[in-house]
């Protein structure tokens, strides 16, 4: 399975904030298209409410949510299109019931969703290439795990100094990365790298 991680940010690395213009959210619809599965975390969910479609670019990915403990809304929009939510042995069997109305319930892990093993149940299924779309505590741990093989970053000309991090838990190791393009659009600067394994 390829994964990659994408995200938009100011300059000081924060993610709250709607940091992309039009030509970016374009770019994100497309990437988008062409992945068999977008990922985010149950905060990301709670915060935003995103759909996280491709605004008719293309076809529409899975949806995956890390939701260790199924606290995700009933009537979530990200339920509008095919939805996997990922929870753990401490999940409420009631909560589990109710959200398998919706969406196909992963269960990996004891105290918090288990990510390599989710990433192998995955693999079983016609899931090849998975785009991370935030927030800053799942892609902490993507890379803690050595589990990301590219990382693409949009850089807004803004210094935000609150918020959410880029990456929110400190990581374990560096992680080596590879520059292998570089994109203006407009103000923004993309930078894509390979991660170094």
């Amino acid at each position: 399975m390829h994964i990659t991680i994408n995200c938009a940010k100011s300059l000081d690395s924060i993610l709250e904030g709607n940091y992309s213009n039009k030509k970016d959210w374009k770019r994100v619809y497309e990437l988008r298209a062409k992945s068999d599965a977008i990922m985010v975390g149950i905060n990301t969910i709670l915060k935003d409410n995103p759909r996280l479609t491709t605004h008719n670019t293309g076809k529409e990915p899975v949806k995956i949510v890390i939701d260790s403990r199924c606290r995700i809304p009933k009537d979530a929009r990200i339920f509008q299109t095919k939805t996997i939510v990922a929870v753990s042995k401490k999940a409420p069997k009631e909560r589990i019931a109710e959200i398998q109305k919706k969406a196909k319930i992963i269960l990996c892990g004891k105290e918090k969703v288990d990510l390599c093993a989710l990433m192998n149940e995955l693999q079983k299924t016609s899931i090849n290439t998975l785009m991370i779309e935030g927030g800053g505590t799942l892609i902490s741990s993507i890379l803690n795990l050595n589990l990301a093989d590219e990382l693409i970053v949009a850089i807004a000309p803004q210094i935000t100094s609150k918020g959410i991090r880029f990456v929110e838990k400190e990581l374990k190791a560096p992680i080596n990365l590879k520059l292998k393009d570089i994109q203006k659009l407009d103000e923004i600067v993309v930078l894509k790298y390979d991660v170094l394994k």
